[in-house]
Formats: structure tokens, sequence, C-alpha cells
């Protein structure tokens, strides 16, 4: 061992070399083993020291980095740790825990840096110490947790909005959610919705206003492979057109003013169920291509969002609208509807069901003697004319409207009806020779017993049968049909 002596600087005890060096060569080891990348630079921001896990990084040797500038060796985060390096030169104070982030062998990369100045005995900058600390495990964690937590939140609210659905589904009495017609036109339409509901074909309902469109839809739902899945209702009339996109297809979060948070739309509600567009005409023209992108691709984006989002749903629209009409008048796009029109199902206005009105008066009955906790009361002969021979231009609407109005006046076990004069155009029957004064009285009267018996659904005798209805005996009616050669049509 020399006998020279060594004084670390700022000591006044002299150290035995053998001690200093290997007090040195200990300090050095602790340096390169530390479980931080650790470097210095000149003021000129070239390299003068360096641990081993910076050589490790770099995958260069210490020898190959030594004296070489900072940018050259490490040029991804050159810009982010030459600004820290000039804070310290400029101030000549440490820094602390400055996070900065970078992409290194195809990897997000996130260091935190501490840095210091190291002075000369004439307190002159001559370098700069670099402490890195990797915090990228750190980051990847927390980014999967605010990920996780976002989901957990768009699911919760995603469940709350199928409770607020399915709320809205319980409130609605069975009575009120079932079928109700047996003329020959409804047999039609149950006929349709049995042969397209366990398919995922898309369908088209046509009607006019108040003719049970939403029905249809919850029926061919309910028949379908998706019935324990969600059933969403959008009425495209009743949304706000500045909300309408949002609504069927959400929002992210600061895509518009209000929107605080991320909203799931209608669609997102209704994966894997179905979604039921009411009065598709309405929807606006420039919301049509993006409807059409769903139907042809099975996803979309959300308001404000970059992402696409894949989504399972049958579709049932309806319309009291021409479609065709209004696809030759520009207000509708031709692509959308042959989309839409897949599987047509019109819906009868409720003058050409038949004894239909009779069997439906009969249910609004039993549903609002319940609801008012009431005994039920009886048609009279009067009311049942009455609902015949009324055009129903508010169709099934119209007559739960009158049915409900006639159960509040009633005070005694028969309900008399009575239609309100809304100041509306009557509307003409239709397809009824009736009114051609050309005809002999035998044939208007032919004419007039077999409609009353469709009206009646060719029930002779008994309450609400068409013997009553005209008032005449059942055998007398029995034998006018057979006079005039009147008979019920076969199915």
């Amino acid at each position: 061992m020399s006998n020279q002596n060594y004084q670390l600087p700022g000591s006044t005890t002299p150290i035995p070399c053998g001690s200093a060096c290997e007090a040195l060569d200990f300090l050095q080891q602790i340096y390169n083993s530390a479980p931080v990348v650790m470097l210095a630079v000149s003021p000129d921001l070239k390299i003068v020291r360096l641990n081993q896990r910076f050589a490790k990084f770099t995958g260069l040797s210490a020898e190959n980095i030594l004296s070489r500038p900072l940018d050259e060796i490490f040029p991804e985060a050159f810009k982010a740790l030459s600004k820290i390096i000039e804070e310290v030169k400029k101030l000549l104070k440490p820094v602390s825990q400055i996070e900065i982030s970078f992409n290194h062998d195809r990897r997000q990369i996130f260091w935190e840096v501490s840095a210091w100045p190291i002075t000369d005995e004439n307190r002159d900058l001559a370098k700069i110490n670099l402490m890195l600390h990797d915090i990228s495990e750190l980051r990847l964690t927390q980014s999967k947790l605010e990920k996780a937590y976002a989901s957990i939140l768009e699911l919760q609210e995603k469940l709350e909005q199928e409770n607020r659905l399915l709320r809205r589904e319980i409130s609605q009495s069975a009575s009120e959610r079932e079928i109700i017609g047996s003329s020959r036109e409804m047999q039609t339409v149950l006929h349709q919705i049995a042969q397209v509901a366990p398919t995922d074909t898309t369908v088209l309902i046509t009607g006019e206003t108040g003719t049970g469109k939403e029905l249809v839809a919850r029926a061919i739902h309910n028949q379908s492979r998706r019935q324990n899945k969600p059933l969403v209702i959008v009425n495209c009339a009743a949304l706000p057109a500045n909300l309408i996109e949002s609504e069927l297809f959400g929002h992210e979060k600061g895509a518009f003013t209000g929107a605080i948070a991320r909203k799931a739309g209608r669609f997102e509600l209704a994966d894997t169920g179905t979604i039921f567009l009411d009065e598709i005409g309405e929807l606006p023209i420039e919301l049509q291509s993006k409807l059409l992108r769903v139907l042809q691709e099975n996803q979309f984006e959300r308001v404000g969002g970059t992402r696409s989002i894949p989504v399972n749903v049958r579709i049932i629209a309806a319309t009291n609208r021409d479609l065709a009409l209004e696809v030759r008048n520009g207000r509708f796009r031709e692509d959308l509807f042959f989309r839409l029109n897949v599987f047509p199902l019109r819906l009868p206005p409720l003058n050409e069901r038949g004894g239909d009105i009779i069997e439906l008066a009969d249910a609004f009955i039993s549903i609002f003697s319940e609801k008012m906790g009431r005994p039920r009361p009886t048609l009279s002969k009067e009311s049942v004319q009455t609902l015949i021979n009324h055009s129903w231009p508010g169709n099934i609407r119209e007559l739960r409207n009158v049915i409900e109005r006639a159960m509040i006046l009633c005070k005694t076990d028969t309900i008399l009806i009575t239609i309100p004069d809304y100041g509306l155009k009557p509307r003409p029957i239709k397809d009824s020779p009736i009114f051609n004064t050309d005809l002999s009285l035998e044939t208007v009267e032919k004419v007039h017993i077999t409609r009353i018996l469709e009206k009646c659904n060719w029930k002779v005798r008994g309450h609400n049968g068409a013997a009553s209805v005209l008032n005449l005996k059942p055998t007398t009616l029995e034998s006018k049909m057979k006079k005039l050669q009147i008979r019920r049509p076969k199915p």
C-alpha cells in the first residue's frame, strides 16, 4: 500500500491513499449499482459521468458514452432534459421530481427527474448531476385504474338507464301491452309479426298516428331471440334537433357546452337488444347518414369522440309518413329508406278493423274499471252503434280517450259513449258503396248488414252482436243473411 496521504475536499484530516482509494471505489460501486439512472453532464451538455443503469438503458458501453453530447446519445428525451438542465444552470439551484415522458424502443417511458449543480472552488458551474427515476410502471398502473374507473362509471350510468327503461316497462300493465283484434286485417299483422320476430331483420312499421306501432314493436321484440335483452324506445319527433345525435350515439366529456361527463347513447344501451326508432321520418337528414352507418357497419362514434364503437342491435323503425314520397321530395335519404324497408309491416287504421272496435272498447272498459276501482259497466246498444259509426281519425288513441272520458262520467252500470266534437273534418268511410245513390235498396241493405257484421267480427247473437246493433231479433237477421246470401268469408 502506498505511504502517500490523500485529503478529501472540505476535510482537514489527511487520509492514507489506500483508505481514500477504497472509499472512492466504494462510492463508485454505490453509484453504479443505484436502482435509478444517474449521470452528470458538463455545462455544454456532454456526458462526463454515468452509472451502469444508464449504459444498459442506452445499450452502449460506458466508454462509448463518455464525453459525447447528450443529444447524440439520448435524442428521445433530450428536449425535456435540456430544459431542466438550463433551469439548473440559470438558477444554480437544484430541482426535483419533474416528470417527463418520451418514446423509447416502441413504448412510452415516464421518468421523474431530479438535478443539482456542482461548482468548483471558484463557485463556477462544473457539471450538473441528474438522477432519473423510472415511474413507467406506476403511470401504466395509474392509467389502467383510471380507465377501469371510467368503465365502472360508464357501466353504472348504463345500468341506471336500463333500470329506468325497465321501470317504464313494468309500469305498463300486461293488458295494455297485449295486441287486441280478431279482424282479418289484424290477423294478417299478427301472422307477419310471428314470421319476422325470430329473425334479426330490420322492420319498418307504417301506419297512421295512434294505430299502435309501438305495441307491434314490443311484440316483435318479445317474440325474438333478444327478448331478455333491452328494448330501447326513441321518439325521434320528441327529441330537440340539437340533441338527437347525442341521445342516439352518446357524447364524450367536453364535447359541447354542458357535457360535463361521458354519456352512453341509446344505441349503446340497446347493444345485444332492440332499438325502436319511432317517427323515423322526423329524423333530420344530416343525421340520417350516421344512422345508415350503424345499419351498414354496425358501429358508430360518440359526439366528440374518435373511436368507433361496435354495436349489435336490431332496428325496428316506425313512421306515419309516406317515406317513398319523402324520398322523392328530398327529405329522406333513398339509401336509408331501402335499408329500413327490408320487412315492411302496415298497420290498418281503426276504421278498417271491423269488430275490433267493440273488442278494444271492452278491453279499455276493463282497464279503466280496474284503475278506478269501480265495477265494470256494459256498453249500451246506442253506444255500440256510436262506436261503429264513428270514423276514428285518431285511431286507437282516440278510442282509448273516448272510453276513459265515458268511464269518468258513467254513474250507472251501463256506459254511454259520446264522441266530442273536435272540429275536425270527418273521415270518409273508405271503399264503401253504401253512399252510391244508384244502388238498389236490397244492395244497400246487404252492404249495411255486411259492414255491421264485420264491425262485430261476424258475431250475430248476444251482447255486442250484430243483431243487437241492428236492433233485430237474431232469427230475423239470420233470415236476412240467408236471403241476401251474406256469408262470412273464409280466413
